[in-house]
């Protein structure tokens, strides 16, 4: 008999020497260094319309990251982001290309991101697949079918009135960087203050314990990975209208930045920590150095290089610090 809890044990995130960036200090501290180094060698790199374009395309990307750490908390990952990214921002486009308004267009694809994060968390709980092997499966295919659907609108700009969607102000601010800035605050009041919290980091540290105590985690792991879904179509629909046409290349290795700006934040491959403040952060070190690398007129293909590099360290310190913890 399972004993049904509400108040699971005192199983937090560990805030600091158990993860790659659980210091959120000592990762702002790095970010601030990278920026003081950059603006003082770099005299366009301080310009407001310099910093304005990364905070926005970090701001997008962000939406993006939330339910994702929210899936590594639970030791699970979601590698088919960057395709439900691209399908549900280019199908948004295509609907209303077809005459659809924005509303049910948005919706409609929004459904069609729902649906393919609850079938990644139903095949993950009701079959015990390996995530990371099934999202890559899931994102080859939405791949597809979202350049299926770029493809046959061959290029074609967006109707005009998406395309401002991206340009859209709260108080005189993009509206996803007002949107980042209150799930940055939402995200630690959850993490400080909620017991589902707490019983995703239970999962994510002994799913076995967590049976015992009566958690319903097939419930929560289902929930997470539609979640993850849903905010990267939010994503994908705003830049879509961002980019304002149908790109195939769109969302192409978002997956992976996810996850290295998510372990640089303090998240884990093996799950039972995360933290949203980290992940914003761990995007907006990685939008830095990227913007850095083309200040310094680095090639394309080798800032492609210094992303999978830091992915790399990223995992690699992740492995070794759990297994020392163990």
């Amino acid at each position: 008999m399972t004993q049904q809890i509400d108040d699971v044990p005192a199983v937090r995130p560990k805030p600091s020497g158990h993860g790659f960036g659980s210091n959120i200090w000592a990762l702002a501290l790095v970010t601030v260094a990278i920026f003081a180094f950059l603006a003082l060698t770099r005299p366009n790199f301080a310009s407001y319309q310099n910093l304005n374009s990364i905070v926005y395309g970090m701001s997008i990307n962000f939406l993006a990251i939330v339910g994702f750490t929210y899936v590594m908390v639970m030791r699970e990952i979601d590698l088919s982001v960057g395709s439900v990214f691209a399908f549900t921002g280019t199908l948004t486009g295509a609907l209303l290309t077809a005459g659809w308004d924005f509303w049910p267009a948005a919706a409609a694809a929004l459904a069609g991101a729902a649906a393919i994060g609850l079938v990644n968390g139903l095949l993950v709980v009701r079959f015990n697949i390996n995530s990371l092997m099934l999202t890559i499966g899931t994102m080859l295919l939405v791949r597809g079918l979202a350049n299926v659907l770029a493809n046959g609108l061959g290029g074609q700009t967006y109707p005009r009135a998406f395309r401002s969607l991206a340009r859209t102000d709260l108080f005189g601010v993009r509206v996803t960087i007002v949107a980042l800035v209150v799930l940055v605050v939402l995200g630690w009041v959850f993490q400080r203050r909620s017991a589902l919290f707490r019983k995703m980091c239970f999962i994510g540290e002994n799913v076995k314990s967590a049976t015992v105590h009566g958690i319903r985690i097939a419930r929560i792991k289902t929930l997470a990975f539609v979640a993850s879904a849903v905010m990267a179509g939010i994503a994908g629909i705003f830049t879509a209208s961002r980019i304002t046409h149908a790109d195939v290349r769109m969302g192409l290795g978002l997956e992976f930045v996810m996850v290295t700006a998510a372990i640089i934040g303090g998240a884990s491959l093996y799950g039972g920590k995360g933290d949203l403040r980290g992940s914003a952060l761990g995007l907006l070190l990685l939008a830095l150095v990227i913007n850095g690398m083309i200040m310094y007129d680095i090639e394309p293909v080798f800032q492609q290089f210094v992303v999978g590099a830091l992915l790399i360290v990223t995992v690699a310190f992740d492995t070794v610090l759990n297994r020392r913890g163990t």
